[in-house]
């Protein structure tokens, strides 16, 4: 039974492919505790880990405590096609969006090698199921080798110039976090935001907060800057400024001022309220309003 994957190793397994393709749905969650984890010692990122597992794991454990709960999961028949389907076609959809992503950073013809071998992953594996039983062994066997040319593709050619990221309305500042300080003892409140391409949760605080009108008109007043790292590429500058300020990941947002010198750190996902009350902070504006009331 252990062959049919039945056993201890095939259960590990199933888990542990289970949790990795979970992990682009959970990442503005997970993301989050393991970047913390990753900053505290070696208690606290075992505790983190030991959670995680448990939570992943709880719906087996619950049914392997209560066997009848079992009876009350969906029963098998047609939907599950329709479902398999719908979530092929989401991966799908990954996988492109990924595609365009790594597009974005390396040369055309690297870019369009790495398609090449995705489709032939795909051919391949329809080969598998649907091509002469004689020659489905050596579909498999093959499956690995493109997906290993796919991930080299990409370092086999020069490396290209990286497109630009769009400065909307020459809004955002580049990054220099040496010119922080200076900023800061000049009296401007800064927002520094670390972002990338890859990152759906930076994509999603950039359209919902930071792109929104009451965002943008705070941020064009003449008393901040708004000060943008673009992370899609490794950048050691950046890197080391996450570093220091005990983060490991991103999305990265913090605001320094005069009132916050050494930087407010906000959450990963940021609300308009939240940055607001993080700029006036910054800037000592309940400070002012208190000076100006006497």
């Amino acid at each position: 039974r252990a062959g049919q994957g039945d056993g201890l190793a095939g259960h590990f397994g199933t888990g542990m492919f289970a949790t990795l393709l979970a992990t682009p749905c959970s990442a503005p969650f997970v993301g989050t505790a393991v970047a913390f984890a990753l900053s505290q010692g070696p208690v606290e990122i075992t505790t983190v880990f030991l959670a995680l597992g448990i939570g992943l794991a709880a719906p087996y454990l619950a049914i392997a405590v209560f066997p009848r709960l079992a009876t009350r999961l969906p029963r098998p028949g047609r939907w599950m096609i329709w479902l398999r389907a719908v979530l092929g076609l989401a991966l799908v959809a990954t996988a492109v969006w990924l595609l365009s992503v790594v597009a974005a950073q390396v040369p055309p013809n690297a870019a369009l090698t790495v398609a090449a071998l995705m489709i032939a992953i795909a051919g391949l594996l329809a080969w598998r199921r649907f091509g002469p039983h004689n020659l489905r062994q050596t579909s498999t066997a093959m499956v690995p080798l493109a997906a290993v040319l796919a991930i080299a593709a990409p370092s086999a050619f020069p490396p290209g110039e990286r497109v630009a990221q769009a400065e909307p309305d020459g809004l955002w500042q580049a990054f220099d976090p040496s010119a922080i300080a200076g900023m800061v003892a000049g009296g401007q409140v800064v927002l520094v935001d670390v972002t990338a391409d890859w990152c759906l949760t930076c994509q999603v605080n950039e359209a919902l907060v930071l792109d929104s009108e009451t965002i943008r008109d705070r941020l064009s007043a003449d008393s901040v800057v708004a000060m943008q790292g673009d992370w899609t590429r490794p950048d050691a500058a950046i890197a080391t400024f996450l570093a220091s300020h005990n983060r490991y990941g991103i999305p990265f947002n913090a605001v320094f001022g005069p009132a916050a010198p050494e930087g407010i750190l906000l959450p990963e996902l940021l609300t308009a309220d939240g940055l607001t009350e993080a700029l006036d902070r910054a800037g000592g504006a309940a400070a002012q309003t208190a000076g100006g009331s006497t």
